[in-house]
Formats: C-alpha cells, sequence, structure tokens
C-alpha cells in the first residue's frame, strides 16, 4: 500500500474568506503529483469533539473534483502547535501504525515544529518514508509546480532523545519527592512509555509506595503535559457514583439530574486520568471501562448516543490481579488492555537500610520547610535505629506521617519516648542491649521472619553488599536459614 500524509495548510489551502484555494499546496499536489497513491491522510490540530469545518471543506472540495481518491481525516488534538514533543509523539504514534506501507510525507504544509517532527521520525522509525516539497510554479521554469524529494541520510542516533533532554532534566528536579537508587529505573521506564502515547500502563505496588507520584510524573514527560492529570480512587465510590463521576450523565438519568453533567473523562479530554485501585471495580464498571479503552467512547448514564474522547488512562492497583481473573472476580480482555505495560514499586521495606535512612533524611528537611520549622530535628542513635528497624507496612506514605508527628510534638532533640506508640510497642520485643552484635543478630532473626526465609530479599532489605555477607552473618551468630 502506498500512502500520502499532509497536514492542511489553513493559510494557503484557503484564501482570505475561508474558501477553498485552488492553487494551494494541498489543491496542487491532487492536481499534478497524486499519481498511484491507495490513499491520503490528511491530518488537523483540532480534536474529534471540536471537529475541523476547514478541513471537511478541503476533503470535501478534493472529492468532488477527483472522486475516485480516497481521503481520510485525522483529528489529532494537539494543544500546542508549536509543541515539539506533543507533535512528535503523535505524528510518531500514526506513522507506527501505518508500519507496513510505503508513506510519502508531504512536508510543506504546517508549523515549522510539524515540519521537525517529520524530519525527526523519518529519521529514526527505520519506516518506508519520502519527504517530498512542492515549489510554487511561479517560481518554476516552465511555470508549473515543482515535486523534490528531500533526501537525507538514516541515522541511529535518537535525536527524539536529544531534543527532550531539557525537559526531562527540570522534570526529574523535583524538590517535593525523592527518587532513589531503587526507582530510578522505575522513572526512567515511564519516561520512556510517556514517549508512546496509545499504549496503556499499569502501575503494582503496595499501598503508600507512591503510585500516584509515578503516574504523575508520566503524565508530565508525555504530550499530554499541558492537559489535565485527574487522580480517580475506583475503591472509594460505589458503582452508580463511579458511573456518573467518569462518564456523565443526562438532564433525567436520576432524580436529581436536572441538566446535563460531563464525566472526568470527558472533561480531561486530551490529557490523562489515573484509576488508583483499579481492582476494586465491579464486573458491571470493567465492562463499560473496556469500551472506552476499545473504542475510546464513554456513553453518559441516560444517553443513547456514545461520544468519542482522547484521554489516556494509566491504571494502578496493590491486588494480583491474574489471580482475581482466574477467581472471575475481573475480566482477562480488560486485564490485558490495561497491562500492555508494566511498572512495579517496591515496598519501603525491601527498598533497604540506606534507602529508608535516606528517606528519612529527605522528610526530616521537606517536612520543616512545609511546617516552617526554624530548626531541622535531631533523632537520637537509638530513636534511629528504631525508625530503621520499624517494617512501616504503610510504606513511604507511613514513613512520612510519622516524621511529621515528630515535628509535631518536638521542638529539638527526638528521643525513644517521642516515637509514636506503634513503634514502641514493636521496639518492646526487641533486644533491650545496644552491642551491635547482638542489634545485628536480632535484626536478621526478624527480617527472615519478616520475609518468611528468603534471603535475598533479607540480604536486600538490611542492607548487606552480597548474599554471601548474609550467610556468612547467619553462620557467625547461629541463625538457622
Amino acid at each position: 500500500m502506498k500512502i500520502l500524509i499532509s497536514w492542511y495548510a489553513k493559510n494557503n489551502d484557503f484564501d482570505k474568506e475561508g474558501n477553498v484555494n485552488i492553487q494551494g499546496p494541498t489543491m496542487q499536489f491532487h492536481q499534478y503529483f497524486y499519481n498511484g497513491y491507495d490513499k491520503h491522510l490528511i491530518m488537523s490540530s483540532r480534536s474529534e469533539i471540536d471537529r475541523d469545518p476547514l478541513m471537511d471543506k478541503l476533503v470535501r472540495e478534493i472529492n468532488i473534483r477527483y472522486k475516485e481518491r480516497v481521503m481520510e481525516k485525522h483529528l489529532l488534538n494537539i494543544a500546542d502547535v508549536i509543541g515539539f514533543q506533543e507533535i512528535k509523539t503523535k505524528v510518531e504514534t500514526l506513522l507506527l501504525k501505518l508500519k507496513d506501507a510505503e508513506i510519502d510525507i508531504f512536508f510543506s504544509p504546517g508549523t515549522s515544529v510539524m515540519q521537525l517532527s517529520w524530519f525527526v521520525c523519518h529519521q529514526t522509525l527505520g519506516l518506508k518514508t519520502r519527504l517530498l516539497q512542492t515549489r510554487e510554479g511561479r517560481f518554476s521554469k516552465k511555470s508549473e509546480p515543482d515535486l523534490m524529494e528531500l533526501k537525507v541520510e538514516h541515522s541511529s542516533v535518537p535525536m527524539s532523545a536529544i531534543l527532550s533532554e531539557q525537559k526531562q532534566l527540570k522534570a526529574d528536579a523535583d524538590p517535593d519527592y525523592l527518587i532513589s537508587d531503587s526507582i530510578q529505573p522505575v522513572y526512567e521506564k515511564a519516561r520512556l512509555i510517556a514517549q508512546t502515547d496509545k499504549v496503556f500502563c499499569l502501575i503494582r505496588g503496595e499501598s503508600g509506595t507512591g503510585k500516584e507520584h509515578l503516574a504523575q510524573y508520566l503524565h508530565q514527560q508525555s504530550s499530554r503535559s499541558s492537559k489535565s492529570f485527574v487522580v480517580v480512587n475506583c475503591s472509594a465510590l460505589s458503582d452508580t457514583l463511579l458511573e456518573s463521576r467518569l462518564f456523565g450523565y443526562v438532564k433525567g438519568a436520576y432524580t436529581d439530574a436536572k441538566e446535563d453533567k460531563k464525566g472526568i473523562l470527558e472533561e480531561a479530554n486530551g490529557g490523562t486520568v489515573f484509576l488508583d485501585e483499579i481492582g476494586d471495580i465491579s464486573p458491571y464498571m470493567q465492562q463499560s471501562l473496556l469500551r472506552v479503552l476499545q473504542n475510546g467512547e464513554i456513553l453518559a448514564v441516560g444517553a443513547t448516543k456514545s461520544r468519542k474522547v482522547d484521554v489516556r488512562i494509566i491504571a494502578a492497583t496493590h491486588k494480583n490481579l491474574e489471580q482475581l481473573c482466574e477467581a472471575g472476580n475481573f475480566r482477562w480482555d480488560l486485564y490485558y488492555r490495561l497491562s500492555v505495560v508494566e511498572l512495579t514499586l517496591p515496598t519501603l521495606q525491601e527498598r533497604g537500610v540506606k534507602e529508608k535512612q535516606a528517606l528519612i533524611d529527605f522528610f526530616m528537611g521537606k517536612i520543616r520547610r512545609q511546617l516552617k520549622k526554624s530548626k531541622r530535628l535531631k533523632i537520637s542513635k537509638e530513636a534511629l535505629m528504631l525508625l530503621l528497624e520499624y517494617p512501616f507496612r504503610g510504606n513511604i506514605r507511613e514513613l512520612e506521617n510519622v516524621i511529621t508527628s515528630l515535628y509535631v510534638f518536638c521542638d529539638e532533640d527526638v528521643q525513644v519516648s517521642n516515637l509514636p506508640q506503634k513503634l514502641l510497642q514493636k521496639s518492646s520485643k526487641l533486644s533491650a542491649s545496644f552491642q551491635w552484635d547482638e542489634v545485628e543478630k536480632d535484626l536478621i532473626v526478624r527480617a527472615l521472619d519478616f520475609y518468611q526465609g528468603n534471603q535475598a530479599k533479607t540480604c536486600k532489605a538490611i542492607g548487606y553488599g552480597s548474599i554471601n555477607t548474609l550467610k556468612k552473618k547467619m553462620r557467625a551468630y547461629g541463625v538457622d536459614g
């Protein structure tokens, strides 16, 4: 299949009165050079909801003059017509769908950034593409338009990564969140996922591990960053409330529905919706959500006609969705739609002692600034040891809450007696000794018990450099594996 693809040129394809310009680049291409193409994909920066009357008018004129030609309209919902990352991502997504075709890119129409996006995609995607441009007849020796191919050498250098580097550096400099060594690879994967707009992502992790922050980072790195990021906690809403919140409703759908109301998915059009605790939604809502993922359509409560939406959905769960599917409580087809790519965040305990220490230091500074405290608290060695040994089953969120409580109740120094009662109750079971050998042995025993004898997880949690170190310590202390 041979395809022509292009934007249309508002200023050149139309005259001052808004009529189709027969001498414009698109009409000229069809008059002189449109030979052997199976179809022409013509693109607009507007959205499916807003439509594009000018593009409709241009396509209608082509269909009148050249009845046999196939025209296919694509509204890409571009928020910023000079925003490189957004345009490049959406153009790239469209081109990759046509990977088996011969693609001629009509380079002339569009903004300079649109043309740059064509060039980068042509250079880096490895598709069968050509860049074509035309010269007006008044500048040609034969008084007719000329068709020229832009010849460039293909390169394996990821030019798009170079162009987006400044944005990446800015995004990583988040003073309110610590991206430590263990989760840096997860955030790097999220950045790569963000560059491919149509891929759905499932984030796994226990409660309090930072799933919402990771989803927001993915949104900020995507072409949708200038649009809304909306969080929906699925477990906190009943079916009726969740359905009306997501899809909206029409007047008369409920007793109190006195006017039409847009849902979150429509209000966030062009942006990202984060569905937290997706494993808690009912079979009925699973079916409704599947329609959105498959067709990009929503049906408001009480409505008879569906509407198109353009949103990226990121889902998250702390549950084992595969087990839910096997038990018949979650749809396999929805699971496969949501989990095209997956990201997994470790628990705080799995991140080890060194990272827990780093997070304590980070929250000590962050919360001092938030609460406008003049002095940073000093934690005694005994209190710090209890903080490092406590399992924090609520993960990062629980640790942050504990540090906040210390700033509320302490002026300068934090002693064991200042720690929350739950930490002291846990510590009553620990060795009262301050001899390091006894403390270390007790730590190994409790970590092995916590991880049900898994030495690899125990080693990582304690922070030993290798599992051989753990085994050596276990032999020295007479601890059974």
